[in-house]
């Protein structure tokens, strides 16, 4: 079968609009018949007789098409999901508020005042050339 240039760039204009307007998100009776891998298959093989037969400007634009359409494998990562959830439910039901901010209560008590770096930590040093003069002594460094 042959398409005349025209009906070639009219198809492929087409299926053009579709993937930039319509693929995200796909619509989903399209995205349902493509969650089948057979579909997939025959859908992929069309293409290719497009391609082979028809034309091959049109089989790539609909091989795109395609591809944008295909829903995403994601079945792993739902489980996986689902099993860190429990975990994290489990280990947030053994920790007991209370006794933890007691536990941190009494180490803030036992631990000696160590002096913050602040304002009284400023310096002026006159062997210094530039406009700024002063220098913080034990600040953390950025």
């Amino acid at each position: 079968m042959y398409l005349s240039k025209n009906v070639q760039y009219g198809v492929t204009a087409a299926l053009a609009v579709y993937i930039v307007f319509f693929t995200r998100p796909a619509p989903l009776p399209l995205v349902n018949l493509l969650s089948n891998p057979l579909a997939q298959l025959a859908v992929l093989g069309a293409v290719v007789y497009i391609g082979a037969k028809v034309s091959l400007i049109v089989a790539l634009v609909a091989a795109v098409a395609v591809v944008l359409t295909i829903p995403a494998r994601e079945f792993f990562e739902h489980n996986k999901k689902d099993k860190k959830d429990t975990k994290k439910t489990a280990a947030a039901a053994a920790l007991d508020i209370p006794m933890v901010s007691k536990a941190l209560e009494k180490a803030k008590a036992a631990a000696p005042a160590e002096p913050t770096p602040g304002a009284d930590a400023v310096t002026t040093m006159p062997e210094t050339t530039g406009s700024e003069k002063f220098s913080l002594q034990s600040a953390a460094p950025f």
